[in-house]
């Protein structure tokens, strides 16, 4: 069925491999600090911009089907235990959502293709549970309480975050549930496996050799700018004679910041001191302290407008007014730091750790499968 492979990696991954979500995982790895230590990635099941609550409403009259099919309330067994048709709701629901944030819509002939490949993550998590419960692991409330907390600290406001647990079919309770699970399999990771995992010294290097391009630190360019703001019209102003008011306060705050940046421009030009130009005229409290220094950037960690100056201006030279969205800035151009590739006595360490975490997940994998054989799995949809 067409698009079903491309949901079932997608399923896979926001799934599957979320268990190593509470380690600390590798990306792939680059010349800057590669690893990330990532909070429980449940995250991309939650959407923090929600529909209106009266869609949301909506949603909870329908009945659950699948190509126009009702789902039986039980769509699977593991080892006796049901797993309910609600829960695969809720997870469909959210996968859904997440699909038509990746501009993708699953079409009424793929969603039992869809929900079999959410059942089948959902049968990995009972049996990683019931693997768990047979060690004797126990992941207590105050580890899921601190992990819910985490999670909830990424929206704006608490009742965005549970706006959006709403909008996903699910509570704080089903969250809950869902960062034990996730708890539960990162502890029998460890256990069973990740103590096993060894790297040796040669498939280290071998990784460094064979992937310099992404060890290789791009020309950088040592920069200082005078900032000043402009600001945007106000919106939502009550009544016309409002809006009018404030776009002239705007105009006029706007015209003040250009005749500053202009007046400062001219100072530039006689060749005053920039770094004392800096510290006097800089709107920017986080750089003007330190003569305008913004650090060491290149052309795709700023500002499109500040990138295309930097890479035209010569060491020690400076740039004309440039508009961004943030305002008016002077730019002076410190060093070109040239392009470089990082020793490996540098990566080392974290070659290693990405390449424990990848052979954990390989092996993982494969103990999953193990599972899969010995145990009673029925799936009814």
């Amino acid at each position: 069925m067409k698009g079903a492979k491309d949901y079932a990696r997608l399923i896979a991954s926001a799934d599957v491999e979320n268990i190593f979500l509470t380690t600390p995982l590798a990306a792939e790895p680059s010349g800057r600090s590669f690893m990330q230590l990532k909070s429980l990635a449940l995250l991309l099941f939650l959407p923090i911009l929600a529909p209106h609550p009266e869609l949301i409403a909506q949603e909870k009259e329908k009945l659950f089907t699948l190509n126009g099919r009702p789902v039986p309330p039980v769509v699977a067994k593991v080892n006796g235990v049901p797993l309910s048709s609600e829960t695969l709701a809720r997870e469909f629901a959210a996968f859904r959502s997440r699909a038509r944030q990746m501009e993708r819509e699953i079409k009424p002939a793929e969603e039992v293709a869809v929900a079999r490949e959410l059942v089948t993550a959902a049968v990995e998590r009972e049996l990683v549970a019931q693997r768990a419960k047979h060690l004797g692991i126990i992941v207590t409330a105050e580890k899921i309480n601190r992990q819910l907390k985490n999670i909830a600290s990424q929206f704006p406001s608490r009742a965005d975050f549970l706006t959006a647990l709403a909008f996903q079919h699910t509570s704080a309770a089903a969250l809950k549930e869902k960062i034990r699970g996730t708890l539960l399999a990162d502890e029998l990771t460890r256990r069973e496996i990740a103590a096993t995992v060894e790297v040796a010294a040669d498939e280290i290097r071998k990784y460094y050799d064979d992937n310099k391009p992404q060890f290789t630190q791009p020309v950088l360019y040592r920069v200082r700018h005078i900032h000043v703001a402009t600001i945007q019209p106000a919106g939502g102003a009550a009544d016309e004679a409002s809006r009018k008011k404030a776009a002239r306060i705007t105009k006029m705050i706007n015209a003040a910041a250009e005749e500053r940046i202009n007046f400062v421009l001219k100072k530039v030009e006689a060749d005053e001191d920039f770094a004392q130009l800096a510290q006097r005229f800089s709107e920017d409290e986080a750089s003007k302290v330190a003569g305008g220094l913004l650090g060491n950037l290149h052309s795709d960690s700023t500002l499109p407008e500040i990138a295309a100056a930097m890479v035209g201006l010569d060491e020690g030279g400076t740039s004309g007014v440039i508009q961004s969205q943030f305002g008016y800035h002077i730019l002076k151009l410190d060093e070109i730091i040239p392009r470089r590739l990082l020793p490996f006595s540098a990566t080392k360490t974290d070659i290693m750790n990405f390449l424990l975490q990848a052979k954990t997940r390989d092996l993982f994998k494969i103990y999953l499968a193990d599972l899969k054989k010995k145990a009673d799995i029925q799936i009814f949809i």
